[in-house]
This record gives structure tokens, sequence and C-alpha cells, in this order.
């Protein structure tokens, strides 16, 4: 009889624990994320990795979040469709790689001739930015949360000066977005090319010069071997700002705590994004000069000319698109306030 009760007590704990631990696994949030960029891409890349391991570490196994690479799950360039159709449950990615769909979130990926980083970021967050990038996603079943503010774009690498605004005239240059398009209205052919494809296309000179990233990235694709002159100071992406997006339903379904904990922590990731490339920009930029690379800077004569054709631009979108007008708005407001006071 006592071995009978024995047995019953264990084989009943049995259940009870395989029933907790089952309600345990049903009760998590899972999140499958996955990144536009490789993960050990620095800022971008690793963002996304920091981003699962923290949310793991501090759910307390409430959220199981895994982050896949870059076209692991789809090609980069299609997280947004992805999330918004359900098939992907989250992505970290660019505003900018939606801008021909959505012209006026590009503002929030990066500005040219815009806020320093710190200022980016308080326009989002502070000055009402973010309520209108929102606006615009949850019209579309998408939920964005900022995730992974950058710090300044150099200005590029060429194989030749860039002396007066006539020396863009003629020239293929690697561009994209809204600085894509002034430098083209002073003149130069703008070529959109892929990551990997800009290594080859300045070196076989189908291209005469491309932006990319800062320094520690651009090092990565060895840049340094193939364009003669670096313009380490960026006037088309002072700061930039990626971000989380998950598809709405998705979203809706989490716990309030798991929410919050996602929000919390992309702040984190804003942090750590500026912190972890400042030293490593200084090496890229010491081991750029140590290997021969001739630094320029853009002169104040060719700055008022690619800010001019730049006003031209923001002119016809704001006037072509509501929603662009809207952050512009919102924008230059914050941008008077801050400097007022």
């Amino acid at each position: 009889m006592l071995n009978h009760l024995k047995s019953t007590c264990t084989a009943t704990a049995a259940v009870l624990l395989f029933s907790l631990a089952t309600s345990a696994a049903y009760a998590q949030d899972k999140l499958d994320i996955q990144s536009a960029w490789p993960l050990n891409l620095p800022a971008s890349g690793a963002n996304a990795e920091y981003l699962g391991e923290s949310l793991n570490a501090a759910s307390g196994g409430e959220l199981d979040v895994t982050v896949y690479s870059a076209g692991k799950l789809v090609p980069s360039l299609q997280i947004f469709d992805a999330v918004q159709q359900g098939s992907l449950d989250a992505g970290i990615t660019s505003p900018l790689y939606v801008a021909g769909r959505f012209p006026a979130v590009q503002l929030f990926g990066g500005i040219p001739f815009g806020l320093d980083p710190v200022e980016h970021a308080a326009w989002i967050y502070e000055g009402g930015g973010r309520e209108i990038w929102e606006d615009i996603y949850a019209k579309q079943g998408v939920k964005t949360i900022p995730c992974g503010l950058m710090t300044s774009e150099a200005g590029g690498w060429y194989n030749f000066e860039i002396n007066t605004v006539e020396d863009l005239q003629g020239k293929k240059l690697r561009f994209a977005g809204l600085a894509g398009e002034a430098i083209a209205k002073a003149g130069a052919s703008v070529v959109l090319l892929p990551a990997g494809d800009i290594y080859p296309s300045l070196e076989k000179g189908i291209i005469d010069g491309t932006e990319f990233s800062m320094p520690a990235i651009d090092t990565l694709l060895g840049m340094q071997q193939v364009g003669k002159y670096y313009y380490p100071n960026g006037w088309h992406q002072p700061a930039a700002m990626n971000e989380l997006i998950v598809n709405m339903a998705k979203w809706d379904s989490l716990t309030e705590e798991s929410k919050a904990l996602i929000e919390a922590s992309c702040r984190a990731v804003n942090l750590t994004s500026i912190m972890s490339t400042v030293s490593m920009n200084a090496e890229a930029l010491s081991a750029f000069e140590a290997e021969g690379v001739e630094f320029r800077s853009f002169s104040p004569e060719v700055l008022a000319s690619l800010k001019a054709a730049f006003d031209e631009v923001i002119a016809e979108q704001t006037s072509a698109d509501e929603d662009f007008k809207r952050v512009w708005d919102s924008l230059e407001a914050f941008r008077s306030a801050s400097s007022a006071n």
C-alpha cells in the first residue's frame, strides 16, 4: 500500500511538474527578430545581438527571443514587408529602407545637415517626432520603436578631390535617400548599390565615389584600399536612428511587462550603440592614415551649395507629401525651440 501511495505521489508530482513546465512554455512571449545587417557589424548589427541577449537575460523567462543575422529568414530590404504581413515577428532595420513607400520616415533615420545624435534622439523622444513616426507605421499594421542611435557617418570616399561643387558634375557617386537627391541636384550622377557591390565598383572605376557609413564600418569593407581621398566629416547624416519594428498583432499579444522591457531595452541599445563605436572609429581613422589615405574636408562653399540643393529637395517633398511636411515641421519646430534655449 505504501509503495502504491509513493508511486501515485511520484506520478502526480511528475504530471504537475510537466503541467507547470508546459504552462510556463506557453506563457512565454516568443519573438523572432531579424537584423538587416550581419550581427558582427559594429553598431547596426551588434545592436540587434545586444538587444536579444538583454531581453532574454532580463525577462526572467517571460520573453524567448531569437535574433537572426541579415538574410537568414528574408532579404534585408524585405524585412518591413515580412513584419507587416506577419511572416516575421520583428526586425531591426532602418526607416531609410522604406523611404520609397513612406518618404517621411527617412527623416527619422537620418537628415542631411541635421541634428547631432543627442538632439536627434531628443526630437524623437521628447519633441513629438516619435508620435508621428508611430502613427505612420500603425496605419500599416506595424509597431516601431527607436532602437539604434548612430553617430555621424563619414562624408565618403572619392577618387577625385572636391574643391568646388563643379567637381561633382558628371561624377558617378553611390548615395541614397535625401542626400542622394541633393547631390544629384548639384550635378552628380547618383548610383544605388548594395554594400557588397561598393568596393568592386569603386575599384573598377564604375563609380567615382561613395558614402557608406562611419569609419568603424567602412574599414570592414576595406574602403581604404580603393578610395584615394577620404572626407571624414559627413554632411549627409550627422546622426541616425535605426528601429525595431514589430508586427502589430504580435505586439498587441505581448504582456505589458514584455512591452515595457522591450521599450527600456531599446533605450539601452541607443546608448550602447553610441558608446561602442567611439574608440573603434578613432582606431579606424588612425589605420586609414597609416595606410596612406589622404584626408580632405568639404569647403564652406561646397557645403553651402549642397545645403541649397537639399533645401530644394525639402521644398519639393513637403509640397508633395502631407506626412513628410508633418515630420519636417515637427523637426524644424524642435530645432528652433532648442536653439533658442
